[in-house]
């Protein structure tokens, strides 16, 4: 590939440049024009950021900077519809709308990712069954004088702002002085494939670049292929930068679905992965109250080892959870990415995770300042075809997949002769994948 020099901010980058970002992707398979309309989008972000501040233009260009304020929803009287709840600030502009989110049936609790500020949380339900949220059909709100406030010193687990209670009176419903005329649109947290176009790898390129757009599509965090079954095993997957649970497919479409049910985290790679990895932690909690997890097996690819990681060690700060029974990792960057460092200083803009995936990262420093659980049975799968003779599957080296800060404490470790992506779609992979899973389930 040729040069292709770009003038940005008085800097002369090159592509090669770019690709060194791009390799900190850790897909594989990620492309310049990405990463360019992302620079181009975020100046002009910028700039109008400067003349028309708005917390909503804050959100979408500083997400490294927000929290997920979360609480607890509470009804007069049983509702089985949608709840759509709605943050608004005064900050920069009289009654913004910064964040909306639909909330599934049972609305028991709300979460939405915001900016640092104060916040009023309205709540609409669709009372005439027209399929829309409007602003006359508002039944909640935070009371007067009481807003919510996000602020990084509030922050519970370094992520998450505990929110008041939002609630719903059935029986009261007041106009809000906000227009609101949103369609009632719910995602499942159950869909039938992972062929499903919620899926589609092109939401992982916006979990990079427009982390919370894909957060406004996912309306959630971990989803599954049929109803929880209390009888199975659940093996929770967890894709790697740029991708999404149909990364999955081929290790799914073998899986004995009669004794193991898979659930996938689907999450925006670009954030920072210490946000990723508490709302990984969140999730699985929130989960387990629902369900009452029996058995969790949790499996991880590339960048989504190092979340899994991290997540595990906030589940077991006290004590390991009884559900939680292997972990099982395959290509991920334990070391870290060594070209990343210098790709952070020539890059204009940068995603937040590259930051973590860089060699000697805070992230990294701190993940192996926690101790892993000693019962927790973990497996290392690494791969090695590289074309170009280099150690490594073609995107992470070898240093970095057997990083002895981790590789010592796997019970065995697989090597396979694929690439970095090739390795979740091996048969080999596979076959030893399904028994590991055997010596799991009763």
């Amino acid at each position: 590939m040729g040069y292709l020099w770009l003038n940005i901010k008085h800097k002369v980058l090159t592509v090669s440049a770019l690709l060194i970002l791009l390799v900190m992707m850790l897909s594989g398979c990620g492309a310049a024009t990405d990463y360019l309309a992302f620079m181009g989008r975020h100046k002009s972000l910028e700039s109008s950021f400067q003349s028309h501040p708005s917390l909503e233009a804050r959100r979408e260009l500083y997400p490294e900077d927000c929290f997920y304020l979360s609480g607890r929803i509470l009804m007069n009287r049983p509702y089985n519809g949608p709840v759509l709840i709605v943050a608004v600030s005064d900050r920069y502009a009289q009654r913004e709308i910064v964040a909306t989110r639909i909330l599934r049936s049972p609305a028991t609790f709300y979460s939405l990712f915001l900016p640092e500020g104060e916040y009023d949380l309205l709540a609409f339900v669709d009372l005439n069954n027209n399929n829309y949220f409007e602003s006359q059909e508002m039944i909640g709100w935070t009371p007067m004088g009481k807003r919510a406030t996000v602020n990084r010193s509030l922050t519970v687990d370094g992520i998450t702002v505990v929110g008041p209670e939002v609630k719903l009176d059935f029986n009261v419903t007041k106009k809000a002085e906000i227009p609101v005329n949103t369609k009632v649109t719910v995602n499942s947290y159950k869909y039938t494939s992972l062929d499903d176009d919620f899926f589609d790898s092109r939401y992982g390129t916006m979990g990079v670049y427009r982390p919370t757009q894909l957060l406004t599509h996912t309306q959630g965090s971990i989803f599954s292929l049929e109803e929880y079954d209390a009888k199975k095993t659940v093996v929770l997957f967890v894709h790697g930068m740029e991708g999404t649970p149909q990364d999955w497919k081929y290790m799914v479409d073998g899986l004995d679905r009669s004794r193991f049910q898979p659930w996938f985290y689907y999450y925006p790679s670009g954030l920072p992965l210490a946000q990723l990895e508490s709302h990984l932690a969140n999730s699985i909690i929130e989960r387990n109250t629902r369900h009452t997890i029996n058995r969790l097996i949790i499996v991880a690819h590339s960048m989504g080892g190092l979340v899994a990681r991290s997540a595990i060690d906030t589940l077991s700060k006290r004590d390991k959870p009884s559900y939680l029974k292997m972990y099982i990792s395959m290509s991920s960057p334990y070391g870290g990415v060594e070209d990343a460092n210098s790709g952070l200083k020539s890059a204009p803009v940068v995603v937040p995770s590259w930051r973590d995936v860089a060699t000697e990262s805070v992230f990294l420093t701190q993940l192996y300042q926690q101790e892993t659980p000693q019962n927790l049975p973990f497996y290392m799968f690494f791969s090695y075809r590289n074309r170009s003779g280099a150690s490594g599957d073609g995107v992470i080296a070898l240093k970095s997949q057997l990083d002895s800060r981790i590789h010592m404490k796997a019970i065995k470790t697989y090597g396979f002769d694929t690439t970095h992506v090739g390795i979740l779609n091996d048969e080999a992979v596979r076959r030893e994948f399904y028994r590991l899973l055997e010596t799991v389930h009763p």
